[in-house]
């Protein structure tokens, strides 16, 4: 596939959001001041920068509550998202410093509420509300539109909202407006099965064609509810891309690492790596792959710009004025560009590798391993607990392996629960109150819920009245249907027994050659998500039967665990219809892992073409999903 063909969709997408920003800047006469909430930046830099943006008006650029307060005759613009506390204290603060005339900008759209909260602060008619809708959905790579929002997951799980819900619906409208209607919708969960009907209801608004002259059809869109598998955020990345994110925090494909010839005073300095296909060559060729096979594969890289040098030695020695500066134009900046790359790869690689090393990272991939295997129950409790007691640097790392515990086991037995909390709580301190509390309301550590049968008792019976002998016969029927609860085997137990999420120790040789999802995680986990996706696309009528078996065993919300619906629009495409199109919506956010794992299982089918384009809420890492759940109100 050429690269024009490969960036299509990313390019057309890149446009309409900076056309959307510019126009918005243009119709607002006068110079204007742009306030920019920090989560918004890395979307700005994707689209745009700072010189572009000062061509339509914009006098000066400020982030958002830094200089709130300064004076200027300008125009204000604040460029902000969607959340209502954020909303609230932005309005209170213009009200106190009785700023007029300013333009709030909400991406990628506002709320009805926001109305009548300026309302309320007294700023109706001094503020106007605007909207950057071609922001829902902001291309990162050629494969993945950012849908950057933190806040969704926390949002609806943990403040029980679900406004965000149509937001995402109303993107996907749109997206289908430049792209062609889909052909089929693919849910997950409850969540998912909620904004594909709100798709099906805006879908009739559509034009009913299944091509788009000129341009590239997703066909297939795949709504996937996080809550459906939140065993996979907690497993130890392997994949290289998944470990730069967990310590280096890629985003909008950029990372921020330190300078090493820092020979500055001063402070740290830091410099800012694009990791795009685009800017980078060999990332996409070792992005995927487990982190200590990456040396090799830069010692094979290394082998090849040697060869091409040796190349470019042996046309320097005939060559012409002009050839030579094409060589120099051409050939030099190409080299010279692959050798510091190389290099920045190699040292990243070493820099991981002494991290992992240092913390016990083989220890804590056996624990990870034995919890998914549901082996060594107190083995791993008791890590678990001498972690904590020993006082881990990093709190975060012993949390993980009790997420993960709990939720491969529907929660963790109320002896256990207490143990470990009342350990937890000693050592790092009870400020942490708050963040117990929000994991056991987020379904991540929690106490193993039994089943309860609450029988109604009537005192005013006589002594020996046969309702004592039905009240006796309720208890022990609540009480054997509770030990069955507890011997039955969990919701991930039993997905990994019928989807072969975990393979075995002695089955790891493989059958079939070429990439495969579970070398993701050292042929260690298949991630379930995945494993999801790829049976509803072979056989989603194996995942009905599995559904149903999970509703007779009483799973809860296993009623929601699958749906497929079709438009009837036939799945042929103009434009290189060899090629089968699926946009993969993370509602709740992803790891780069999953994504990863997805574009191997592309890979991994010869005899059927996928082209997996993402389009993920937020990427996660285990231990920014901790810090986001203890930052949050």
């Amino acid at each position: 596939m050429s690269d024009i063909i490969k960036w299509e969709i990313a390019d057309r997408l890149r446009q309409r959001a900076r056309d959307d920003l510019f126009n918005l800047l243009e119709s607002i006469d006068g110079t204007k001041d742009l306030f920019i909430d920090s989560d918004l930046f890395p979307l700005i830099d994707l689209t745009s920068n700072a010189t572009e943006i000062r061509k339509h008006g914009v006098g000066n650029l400020h982030k958002l509550d830094s200089a709130l307060n300064f004076q200027t005759k300008n125009k204000r613009l604040f460029l902000l998202r969607p959340n209502i506390v954020r909303f609230l204290t932005l309005a209170k603060q213009l009200r106190q410093l009785d700023i007029r005339n300013a333009h709030l900008i909400c991406v990628p759209r506002k709320f009805y509420a926001f109305e009548h909260l300026l309302e309320q602060e007294g700023l109706w008619g001094r503020c106007t509300l605007h909207e950057l809708t071609a922001f829902d959905m902001v291309p990162v790579d050629y494969d993945i539109f950012s849908m950057v929002n933190s806040h969704l997951y926390l949002s609806i799980y943990l403040d029980h909202s679900t406004d965000w819900l149509s937001t995402i619906a109303a993107s996907l409208i749109d997206f289908q407006q430049l792209f062609g209607r889909f052909a089929n919708t693919i849910s997950f969960g409850k969540l998912a099965g909620q904004v594909a009907r709100q798709l099906e209801r805006g879908q009739s608004a559509l034009n009913n064609q299944d091509t788009i002259p000129g341009g590239r059809q997703i066909q297939t869109v795949i709504l996937f509810d996080r809550s459906v598998d939140l065993i996979t955020p907690f497993c130890s990345q392997m994949c290289y891309e998944g470990l730069l994110d967990e310590y280096f925090n890629i985003e909008g494909a950029r990372m921020k690492i330190p300078k090493t010839d820092n020979t500055d005073n001063s402070g740290r300095q830091f410099e800012y790596i694009s990791l795009s296909t685009k800017d980078d060559m060999i990332i996409e060729g070792i992005r995927a792959m487990h982190f200590t096979k990456v040396f090799q594969e830069i010692k094979a890289y290394l082998a090849r710009q040697n060869v091409l040098q040796n190349d470019f030695r042996d046309k320097m020695q005939d060559a012409s004025i002009s050839d030579l500066k094409h060589l120099v134009n051409t050939d030099v900046k190409g080299h010279i560009n692959a050798k510091k790359q190389l290099t920045r790869h190699l040292d990243l690689c070493t820099d991981i590798y002494e991290k992992k090393k240092a913390n016990d990272f083989k220890i804590q991939l056996e624990m990870e391993a034995d919890i998914l295997h549901s082996q060594n129950f107190d083995e791993i409790v008791s890590y678990i607990h001498t972690m904590i007691c020993r006082c881990e640097p990093n709190k975060y790392r012993p949390l993980q392996l009790l997420c993960l515990l709990s939720t491969a086991n529907n929660g963790l037995t109320r002896e256990y629960y207490e143990l470990l909390c009342r350990s937890y709580l000693q050592a790092y301190g009870y400020e942490n109150i708050p963040l117990l509390y929000k994991l056991e309301k987020l379904n991540l550590f929690y106490v193993k819920r039994q089943c309860d049968i609450p029988i109604a008792t009537n005192t005013n019976s006589p002594v020996g009245f046969r309702g004592d002998a039905l009240l006796k016969m309720g208890k022990q029927v609540a009480q054997n249907l509770t030990e069955k609860t507890q011997i039955q085997k969990t919701f991930f137990q039993f997905m990994r027994k019928r989807l072969n999420l975990t393979p075995d120790l002695n089955q790891q040789a493989k059958t079939t050659l070429g990439p495969d999802m579970a070398d993701i995680f050292g042929s260690m986990y298949v991630p379930l998500s995945c494993r999801l996706i790829e049976e509803s696309l072979l056989n989603p009528t194996k995942l009905s039967t599995l559904q149903h078996e999970l509703l007779q065993r009483g799973y809860p919300g296993a009623e929601d665990l699958f749906s497929h619906r079709s438009s009837g629009i036939s799945t042929r495409t103009q434009f290189h219809d060899v090629y089968h199109s699926i946009l993969v919506v993370f509602i709740g956010g992803c790891t780069q892992s999953e994504i990863n794992a997805l574009r191997m299982l592309a890979m991994s089918k010869s005899n059927i073409k996928w082209q997996f384009y993402f389009a993920p809420t937020n990427q996660w890492t285990h231990t920014r999903l901790l810090q986001e759940i203890e930052a949050s109100q």
